[in-house]
């Protein structure tokens, strides 16, 4: 049997339950289930084409597995580390390595 769903009218931002910067800042809220366990409807990724205001670095020792330290340093906010991960096309942090050569892209804000 299906889990019933239900999509609710809330603005996820202001009930505070994520972060304006967040990649679910603009999702639809949804309960599901017999318990109303409340959740987002799966995020499909964006597309991140280039720009020419992209900077380009290589993952250092010090910020492998980390994207949240790298968009700390580029962007003064650890909220960006999905932006990091999707324009490199990183599904995972593990795959966040030291030497790898990835795009910091313009247009996160």
């Amino acid at each position: 049997m299906a889990n019933k769903i239900t999509e609710l009218e809330i603005n996820p931002t202001s009930r505070e339950l994520v972060s304006a910067l967040s990649r679910y800042a603009n999702a639809t809220v949804i309960r599901y289930g017999d318990r109303n366990l409340l959740t987002f409807k799966t995020y499909k990724k964006a597309n991140s084409p280039l720009s020419s205001g992209d900077r380009f670095t290589v993952i250092k020792s010090g910020t492998e597995y980390r994207p949240d330290l790298l968009s700390q340093q580029f962007y003064g906010t650890v909220e960006f580390w999905w932006k990091i991960m999707e324009a490199n096309n990183i599904k995972d942090v593990f795959e966040f390595k030291s030497g790898t050569n990835i795009r910091l892209p313009a247009d996160v804000f």
